[in-house]
């Protein structure tokens, strides 16, 4: 079983993510959720960018210091390349538009799971030349 834990105040994506193989926990505080993360060795965490919007970011650092194995996907309804980008440079290893979850949520939970990235070939160029310029 995969552990997946869903970080969304509106249960949007929980309503969305219809797959067997995986052992779903959905939180609509970010603090329990944080709780949670700290006690699994490794998940597929799934966070709604809505939940914390511009901190976003920080608090993708905050969940990757208390559980380094987590693999973090932001779910959005849809961001600007910067926004992604500053996501992904926090340590999220992937990006979904909400709308789409639907579609790739069985996919995306696997590969995930399996150490991928969930991100698009453009957004890896923009992820590699912001790397590069650092």
């Amino acid at each position: 079983m995969i552990d997946v834990l869903i970080i969304d105040k509106t249960d949007q994506i929980k309503s969305i993510l219809l797959v067997p193989e995986a052992n779903i926990a959905s939180f609509d505080d970010e603090v329990k959720a944080l709780n949670e993360v700290e006690s699994k060795l490794s998940a597929v965490v799934l966070l709604n960018y809505n939940v914390m919007q511009e901190q976003t970011a920080e608090y993708i650092k905050v969940v990757l210091k208390v559980s380094s194995s987590s693999k973090i996907v932001v779910i959005a309804d849809e961001l600007s390349e910067e926004e992604t980008l500053n996501c992904l440079l926090a340590g999220a290893k992937g990006y979904q538009q909400l709308d789409l979850l639907k579609d790739y949520a069985r996919k995306l939970v696997t590969v995930m799971d399996d150490g991928e990235a969930w991100i698009t070939r453009r957004m890896t160029a923009t992820l590699l030349d912001a790397l590069r310029r650092k």
